[in-house]
């Protein structure tokens, strides 16, 4: 994967979670290399754009980068994803479009079986959703082909449903007939890449997150290492947890396993000492089968860990609970199955009448105009004028046949101001039918006419309830839900790790997997027990 002549040229860096790796260290080398080299040959690459703007911004704010006076469009190239770099440094067709969510209903058209995994989420974000694009992500990542992978996958059948392997062989023929010579994804770039002949000029290249580098990725970084004068490398083996999609743990194991002095980060800046302490412990046989020690202070604050047997009633519960309802911090629920996610951690929150969201959206489940609607409804009918805003998402959300106007007045049409309910059924726009339904969901607008969307609603509302009955319409707290590779590279105050499995996994890939998850959290962790009877060993 790496040549012997990379790994001696090959400078690792390597600290522990909240060790300021990326907002620090980094910045720091490219302030070195700036000074010796330059900018105009300096490249730091990352793996996602989130990353990628992170990385520019620390940057960016180095006093000299700022003399420099370089337009933003000069760091577009040098700092970003490789990806982005592999694309614009290759001899990729330049006509081709990137592969999207338009191309993929096109797609659906051409050939059917991509329309049986067709859900709402899947058509969201078909590229990481489907099962076809992430049994194709895995096996280039792998650096394997589709036999292979089926092969080398723990019970592909569960984790790429509806497919089996014939299915999606023929898919892979489909897929490649359907973009040639018209789209390009993001095993192009990289393909392109790694085959191209063209001379590469770099003075120094700097690597983020390096441990999740997988087949392919670290094929086009030995390419760049060959044309590059320095090349560091930044990670955490501990973290490496994505093997599925091709990152080599006991490489990056011992790459840094034996990284001391200034290039070992050992300042936390993160985890409290309960956090700290119980992270290492859970770590602590992996560093033991690699023969190395990690040196990783804590914060000066005591923080804790708790135990939760379940999420139905204990004193640690009532603890977390509390502090939910009674804090602005931050609280995140980690999980390493959809189980753990459907069969308890939502309800639960739903349960307790929580505002919860998702680490990837932006708004919560239920949004707050909408809790608005619900809430304020009852004294809208009885009198209590609202402003022209908020009469506007009840109307948007009306049943057509409670509207005298389906059409919301045009702007200029009517004065923004307050008005009660009298004042929209005198002018035309609501019915006077409506006074007889106190509750906002019966007048609710449907989207769809059957069951599951009955069903969807009565949830719905009741979840919606709960938050008015539990006085938590003004929630300060922010909570939020993802599995342990969804959360990774995030930060909040509170972090509760569910340690429930739903198969056999490797040891070592399990303590990982903990070690992620609990190291989110700046001050109090609770450790959830398994609800399955298979148990994350940390």
């Amino acid at each position: 994967m790496i040549s012997n002549q990379t790994l001696l040229k090959i400078r690792p860096i390597v600290g522990p979670p909240g060790t300021g790796k990326t907002h620090i260290k980094i910045k720091e080398l490219y302030k070195e290399y700036l000074h010796k080299y330059g900018s105009e040959r300096g490249i730091v690459l990352t793996h996602t754009n989130v990353a990628a703007k992170e990385l520019k911004d620390t940057i960016t704010s180095i006093k000299e980068v700022k003399e420099l006076k370089k337009e933003e469009e000069f760091f577009e190239d040098r700092i970003c994803t490789i990806h982005s770099y592999t694309n614009n440094n290759s001899e990729i067709p330049r006509n081709l479009k990137v592969f999207d969510k338009s191309a993929y209903e096109e797609l659906c058209k051409y050939y059917s079986l991509f329309g049986k995994a067709n859900n709402v989420y899947v058509r969201k974000n078909p590229m990481e959703k489907h099962p076809f694009f992430k049994f194709k992500s895995n096996a280039y990542g792998r650096g394997l082909d589709f036999k292979k992978c089926w092969m080398k996958s723990e019970n592909p059948s569960r984790a790429y449903d509806p497919y089996d392997l014939k299915m999606l062989l023929a898919m892979q023929e489909k897929y490649n007939k359907f973009k040639e010579k018209k789209y390009k994804d993001f095993e192009d770039m990289l393909e392109y890449f790694n085959n191209s002949k063209q001379d590469l000029v770099i003075d120094f290249l700097i690597v983020d997150e390096a441990q999740d580098c997988s087949v392919p990725q670290m094929l086009a970084i030995e390419r760049m290492a060959k044309h590059a004068k320095v090349v560091v490398m930044v990670g955490d083996p501990n973290q490496t947890i994505f093997q599925f999609a091709g990152a080599n743990p006991d490489f990056f194991e011992k790459l840094f396993a034996k990284v001391k002095g200034d290039d070992e980060l050992k300042k936390g800046l993160r985890c409290s000492k309960a956090i700290n302490t119980f992270a290492k412990k859970i770590i602590k046989p992996i560093w033991d089968f690699y023969r190395y020690e990690r040196v990783w202070s804590p914060t000066d604050e005591e923080g804790s860990v708790q135990f939760l047997t379940n999420l139905k009633g204990s004193p640690a519960l009532k603890n977390l609970i509390n502090k939910m309802r009674n804090s602005n911090e931050s609280f995140l629920f980690t999980y390493r199955s959809a189980k753990s996610r459907e069969d308890w951690i939502l309800p639960f929150l739903k349960r307790e009448g929580f505002k919860f969201k998702h680490v990837a959206n932006k708004n919560n489940h239920v949004g707050d105009e909408e809790l608005n609607v619900y809430y304020t409804w009852p004294e809208f009918l009885k009198g209590v004028p609202k402003s022209l805003g908020e009469i506007k998402q009840y109307h948007e959300r009306l049943h057509k046949k409670y509207k005298c106007n389906k059409n919301w007045p045009r702007e200029g049409s009517i004065i923004n101001k307050e008005y009660t309910f009298q004042d929209f059924v005198r002018k035309g726009y609501l019915s006077e039918e409506l006074k007889k339904e106190n509750s906002f969901y019966k007048l609710h607008k449907k989207y769809k006419k059957d069951s599951e969307q009955d069903d969807y609603q009565t949830v719905k509302i009741k979840y919606i309830n709960r938050i008015i009955q539990k006085d938590n319409l003004n929630q300060k707290s922010i909570i939020e839900y993802g599995n342990f590779h969804d959360v990774k590279g995030l930060t909040r105050d509170n972090v509760i790790v569910d340690l429930s499995l739903t198969r056999d996994e490797d040891k070592f890939d399990q303590r990982r997997l903990g070690f992620v998850g609990l190291t989110r959290g700046r001050h109090d962790a609770w450790i959830l027990k398994t609800q399955t009877g298979k148990e994350l060993i940390i």
